[in-house]
């Protein structure tokens, strides 16, 4: 019965990190700027997902779930803070070429005035409240005794930070690859255009959401 209830888990797991989502579009978003700029970023979403993974562990998470004026903050700072991504991402997309006397952002992933990739990503992360639920509601609906429950919670956690960790390396290698096509001007503008349609829509109804259930 563990081994069943251990691959349930991992090919939920699997759905869940594939799925497109606001942590992919930030990704996607940054990739135009080169690889470094993508790395980063995924490395700050998985840093928050470390986070989060830990916290939801310790019960620290259920705790903050338990308050329903936390709860809707955080799910407002997160849906303000993915609608601040995304309209940026929009400036961006249709914001005059810079001239060639100004030095490109492309070697490092940042520009002025501008959160880096990584702070970009760890920040998303930790502020969707869609993270934080996944992992409480996931946990609990596996049974892989005879470990203890804390046990059982640090086993399942481990399990998805490393299939989301093999996932980030797989795109990340996947968009090197094009980094060349993602450069062009155009092309650029389409991946950052549409990735800042993403990470709107996904604020937007989160915010929605929230302030109807208020």
């Amino acid at each position: 019965q563990m081994l069943e209830q251990l691959v349930a888990f991992v090919l939920t797991c699997l759905v869940v990190v594939v799925v497109p989502g606001p942590d992919f579009a930030l990704v996607l978003r940054n990739a135009p700027r080169g690889p470094r700029a993508a790395t980063t970023a995924a490395a700050g979403i998985m840093v928050g997902n470390t986070i989060l993974a830990a916290l939801a562990v310790l019960g620290v998470t259920a705790l903050l779930g338990a308050s329903e004026v936390v709860g809707t903050g955080i799910r407002i700072a997160g849906a303000a803070y993915l609608l601040y991504l995304g309209l940026r991402a929009f400036a961006e997309a249709f914001a005059r070429k810079p001239k060639p006397s100004q030095p490109p952002a492309l070697a490092t992933g940042r520009q002025p005035g501008r959160a880096s990739p990584f702070v970009q990503g760890m920040v998303s992360n930790l502020l969707n409240p869609k993270v934080a639920v996944f992992y409480l509601s996931l946990f609990p609906q596996f049974n892989v005794a005879p470990f203890p429950p804390l046990a059982q919670h640090a086993l399942m956690a481990g399990i998805f930070l490393l299939i989301a960790s093999a996932w980030y390396v797989l795109l990340l290698s996947a968009l090197k690859k094009v980094t060349g096509v993602l450069a062009r001007p155009r092309t650029s503008r389409i991946v950052v255009g549409s990735s800042g349609a993403v990470l709107v829509g996904v604020g937007g109804t989160i915010l929605t959401q929230t302030l109807a259930s208020a």
